[in-house]
């Protein structure tokens, strides 16, 4: 998988899930392959909910950002338009967790994802994600591309590394 800090996407700023910036965020970092995205993290006393467990809040985050990322990597500035999680079990505070975003589906304007947050250690299924992400109008993503400058650059050295990775793969197969 192509670590995305190491490629050159810049993550300082102030986005609560993978801003470097944000003192209270969860700085999540991101590997991506072809249509998913996976990212460590340790669950923080400070995003706790209820005694000893992670917010559900904090657990939707996790889901929904790892889903956005399966799809920004590739270029594509999306906006969640639907989101449905459901929670398996509870999330300790210190458990360490990995969270996968997936594209299910896309349908052009309109693109379905599936998210899991799973126990690493063994793999269990602690809460999972259905979502809908709508493509941003052009206009709109000119200006965000504007703002984060040097993402152009960026993706094009995500989507070399993945391809990379991809024939690689193909390659040890045959």
């Amino acid at each position: 998988m192509a670590k995305l800090a190491e490629l050159g996407v810049d993550f300082e700023h102030w986005c609560f899930a993978c801003g470097q910036l944000n003192p209270g965020g969860l700085r999540l970092d991101f590997e991506v392959s072809r249509d998913r995205a996976e990212a460590r993290y340790t669950a923080l006393q400070r995003h706790q909910g209820y005694d000893g467990l992670l917010h559900g809040g904090v657990v939707t985050a996790l889901l929904d950002e790892a889903m956005g990322w399966a799809i920004f990597h590739q270029g594509i500035w999306g906006v969640t338009a639907k989101i449905n999680v459901s929670f398996r079990q509870p999330v300790p505070i210190g458990e360490n967790l990995r969270v996968v975003g997936e594209i299910a589906r896309d349908r052009g304007r309109v693109i379905e994802t599936h998210g899991t947050v799973e126990r690493a250690e063994d793999g269990t299924v602690l809460a999972e994600a259905e979502a809908t992400f709508l493509r941003m109008p052009e206009q709109r993503r000119r200006e965000l591309e504007q703002r984060y400058a040097g993402t152009e650059g960026a993706f094009a050295r995500v989507k070399a590394a993945v391809e990379n990775e991809e024939r690689a793969r193909e390659h040890g197969r045959t």
